[in-house]
């Protein structure tokens, strides 16, 4: 009889796992001793220091014009300029750094398939970036609804559906790390300079102005469509944003944009390296 213990995963399965943790950790470590980092740090930071210089100076007093507050600065701050400068930032050097400093032969000559590493390296980006970003979100939520009192908090939160609505916003903000992520890191293996990133920015932040068709061609109609507290704000918000796409919209955007970007990199980063290894 045989008494060895079954598994669901193949050695192959259990051995690619290995391989990609062993990478992601090591992106991570690698991602805590750059300067990216304090990018990270200094702007997922500021609504922090924002937060807490109005509540000192003048504080909130209507809990309406609190959520209101709270949620232009996720949609326009985190959504139009944090999120955007720091996944751009991080995905552009993702792989630019290998290819400046020639080491991605090195990379690619390891045991390990190259989508593998491509996708690890890509992963332990949107780790790090997330997991501070929410931890900074809910933070200068907590900071500026404090002064109401825990009691209105506590009602806010688990009576009005408010945690429901913060855990959105965090997977909103994972969405977007990884869409403007996928593209920066195309970016970075076609360009040496991240000059693209003045005009991509410019297309996402003239959302507003861009004519209706034009609008389902930028990343920031499908984040905004998805945000939750839709209610809380002005109509005329978001009237400048035209006809809101739908949830399904939404997620098949997603998919495209970070599935044919993705498979774009490793296409060219395979180009690369072989124009690489003649030099």
């Amino acid at each position: 009889m045989n008494n060895q213990p079954t598994t669901w995963l193949s050695p192959n399965s259990i051995r690619r796992s290995r391989q990609m943790l062993t990478i992601v950790n090591l992106s991570i470590r690698r991602y805590l001793f750059t300067r990216n980092m304090w990018v990270l740090v200094i702007l997922g930071g500021l609504p922090l220091i924002f937060v807490a210089l109005i509540i000192l100076g003048k504080p909130i007093t209507s809990l309406t014009d609190a959520n209101r507050a709270f949620q232009m600065t996720f949609r326009i701050y985190y959504i139009h300029f944090s999120i955007f400068f720091i996944a751009s930032i991080f995905g552009f050097s993702l792989l630019r750094k290998e290819v400046d400093d020639r080491t991605l032969h090195y990379l690619f000559m390891q045991p390990v398939n190259r989508s593998l590493i491509i996708f690890s390296k890509y992963f332990g980006y949107i780790v790090v970036t997330w997991t501070y970003l929410s931890a900074a979100f809910l933070l200068t939520y907590f900071i500026m609804f404090l002064p109401f009192g825990l009691n209105v908090m506590k009602r806010e939160l688990f009576h009005m559906g408010r945690a429901v609505s913060l855990i959105q916003e965090c997977f909103v903000m994972l969405l977007a790390l990884g869409l403007y992520g996928a593209v920066s890191m195309v970016m970075g293996t076609i360009f040496k300079s991240a000059w693209y990133g003045i005009i991509f920015y410019l297309w996402e932040a003239g959302l507003p102005y861009l004519p209706s068709t034009f609008k389902y061609l930028t990343i920031s109609q499908y984040l905004q469509a998805i945000t939750p507290e839709r209610s809380i704000l002005p109509a005329s918000f978001f009237e400048l944003y035209g006809n809101i796409p739908t949830a399904f919209e939404c997620i098949l955007a997603v998919f495209i944009v970070v599935g044919f970007f993705g498979g774009l990199t490793l296409f060219l980063i395979r180009r690369y390296e072989c124009r690489y290894s003649e030099t």
